[in-house]
């Protein structure tokens, strides 16, 4: 079964409980790192900077908290297969709308992958 290494570990915990549930059922039947948790000002900025971000500090989700927002990649990482990333975000999906029904969690999720602008595929966030 795979497992969170500790930098992937790390990041989550710096995420919203919601956020860690699913990403903690879905790794026991994928395998996939933790990219990105909260971020502070200087890692804002710098996202911004290189065009990963649209938002500047403190308006991006990964700026509150904890974070209302998480990256992740499927394991190992091949920015090329956006299959795998698809892959991925649907099984958290599906997860997380169960998790949802049995009231393990209470927030419902959005997709960076579903946006017009600057499709940003690890990305999941907290709907306002």
């Amino acid at each position: 079964m795979p497992s969170f290494s500790p930098k992937s570990e790390a990041r989550l915990s710096t995420c919203h409980p919601d956020l860690q549930a699913v990403c903690r059922e879905l790794i026991k039947q994928y395998d996939f790192s933790v990219l990105c948790g909260r971020r502070n000002k200087a890692e804002q900025d710098a996202a911004f900077a290189a065009g990963n971000s649209r938002l500047k500090y403190p308006q991006s989700k990964h700026n509150a908290k904890p974070s209302l927002a998480v990256d992740i990649a499927p394991y190992p990482i091949d920015w090329s297969n956006l299959a795998r990333f698809r892959e991925m975000l649907c099984r958290f999906d599906a997860l997380a709308r169960l998790m949802l029904e049995r009231g393990e969690i209470e927030s419902e999720f959005e997709y960076g992958a579903d946006w017009a602008r600057l499709k940003d595929y690890p990305h999941i966030e907290i709907k306002s």
